[in-house]
């Protein structure tokens, strides 16, 4: 909820400045029968003027940083550590859906949340992009610039991990990703990692749109195989399809069929309880991290975990706030300790 910080400061400011005046009142009440009146005048100048002038007048915050303050003080959302390698897919509904304010309330979760890698979809705009990555401590990033209509997938990385290799896969293939999938490849305490960020097709023709998702699945696992094999990867987006459909229409069903070389980390939250779900407002669970056979001992290890991360928990009016300033989706994220 916006609070006005003009209001706010107007109200602080006046009481402070009536209590101020009944206190130096009486004060000033104790010596002004025994005294001439120009004394008085003069006393009484002299009181008001000695408690106003170590006050400090603070200005009116800026509106957005002063509704966020308010909106976190007590409500640490942190999701990184220092011990495990922290990635988190967030789905940012037509970045900025409110201007300036977004991309401040963005800045601000992004460095609350202290993950490693951030993969980002829906990224409309290069300069509010820039804008993000300039308020954000720490972070570099960048945006592909070749999704259909301007919805680009973008991510966004702790300068405390080197980044060795970025590059798009499947540009020319409009059919099956209509935003090409975007790799970076990191080293993060020497220990190499290759994430592949995704935003498969919407759902808005049925039959189609399922038939190309599908496609998507399966020359990602192709791609994987071929040029990827043996190597630390990590599949993630807003895939756009569910993973507890059956078989005959599960689009992701040859990752499914292959557990021996692929994990969907967030199957449980896919079967569990729509509260948890990525996209409540359908609801569903949309967003997905795939790990290649490669991490599965890690994520067995004591301190790894995946969850949808409920951002709206954080706003004062709830999922109603965090839909209008941020997204329809909740990020989800995965940590995974690495025991040497």
């Amino acid at each position: 909820a916006y609070v006005n910080p003009y209001l706010t400061f107007d109200i602080v400011y006046n009481f402070h400045g009536f209590a101020l005046f009944l206190l130096c009142l009486r004060l000033s009440s104790l010596i002004i029968f025994p005294m001439p009146r120009r004394i008085i005048v003069l006393s009484l100048l002299f009181i008001l003027y000695s408690c106003a002038e170590d006050k400090e007048i603070i200005p009116p915050a800026d509106p957005c940083n002063l509704d966020k303050q308010i909106i976190f003080l007590d409500n640490p959302i942190q999701f990184g550590t220092d011990s495990t390698f922290d990635i988190i897919t967030w789905n940012i509904e037509n970045f900025p859906k409110k201007d300036n304010i977004t991309v401040n309330y963005v800045a601000d979760l992004i460095e609350y949340m202290k993950a490693d890698i951030i993969v980002l979809q829906e990224i409309n705009s290069q300069s509010d992009f820039q804008e993000l990555l300039d308020n954000i401590v720490d972070y570099g990033g960048t945006r592909s610039n070749s999704a259909s209509f301007n919805i680009n997938l973008a991510t966004i990385y702790s300068l405390e991990v080197e980044v060795i290799g970025l590059y798009e896969i499947y540009t020319e293939d409009w059919w099956s990703f209509p935003r090409s999938p975007q790799v970076t490849e990191v080293k993060w305490k020497n220990i190499e990692i290759t994430i592949i960020n995704n935003h498969f097709k919407a759902n808005e023709s049925g039959t189609e749109d399922e038939a190309r998702r599908k496609s998507a699945s399966e020359k990602l696992e192709d791609y994987v195989n071929e040029y990827l094999y043996s190597e630390n990867v990590i599949i993630l987006g807003d895939l756009n399809d569910e993973l507890n459909e059956g078989a005959s229409e599960n689009v992701f069903q040859n990752f499914i069929n292959d557990s021996t070389h692929y994990k969907f980390v967030d199957i449980d939250i896919a079967y569990g309880h729509s509260s948890n779900w990525s996209y409540p407002s359908w609801p569903s669970h949309l967003d997905h991290i795939l790990i290649t056979d490669e991490l599965f001992d890690e994520f067995e290890n004591e301190g790894s975990s995946v969850q949808t991360i409920r951002l709206e928990e954080y706003f004062d009016g709830g999922w109603n706030d965090y839909e209008k300033y941020i997204s329809d989706h909740r990020p989800v994220g995965l940590r995974l300790a690495f025991i040497p």
